[in-house]
């Protein structure tokens, strides 16, 4: 019992001074500049992992857009063939009027998949200069960071 009694107060002891200490020690003030500088900091990293996510995206959907105008120019030069081919035959015929309709068919379906396999080439070199400006965009704003944070990790020396 005697032991238990002077157990209990080494404890109360050690938990009393510890709780003396805690208090004393308080959290070096940070300047309101420093703060400032860390806020702008996280603001452009996240602008940064902003455009890390677009560039990802925009890379991922460029095989499925070179495939599509691959497909759209294959079937261009296709309709193109048998366009020729049809007003060939209708030369050869001028007078059959089914020839005619179907020549009349095939320079239309040739003239449609030629301006598809155009749009499509058009977005894929819109994607690909989407992609060239985002990695610009990255590099700058990457030497950006890297000034803010020196810049930061100075003023933290500093103080």
């Amino acid at each position: 019992m005697k032991h238990t009694k002077i157990l209990l107060s080494i404890v109360a002891m050690l938990f009393f001074t510890g709780l003396a200490n805690a208090q004393t020690t308080t959290a070096t003030p940070v300047s309101i500049d420093v703060l400032k500088t860390r806020a702008s900091l996280l603001k452009e990293t996240t602008n940064l992992n902003k455009l890390k996510i677009k560039l990802t995206e925009l890379n991922t959907e460029m095989p499925k857009l070179e495939d599509e105008v691959a497909k759209a120019n294959e079937r261009s030069a296709k309709s193109a063939v048998e366009s020729k081919d049809a007003a060939n035959k209708m030369n050869a015929n001028t007078a059959d009027q089914k020839l005619a309709k179907k020549a009349s068919r095939a320079a239309k379906d040739s003239y449609s998949d030629a301006r598809r396999a155009q749009k499509l080439t058009d977005n894929l070199l819109s994607t690909q200069q989407k992609i060239n400006k985002l990695n610009v965009d990255i590099e700058k704003l990457k030497v950006k960071i890297d000034k803010m944070d020196q810049q930061l990790k100075f003023t933290e020396n500093v103080n």
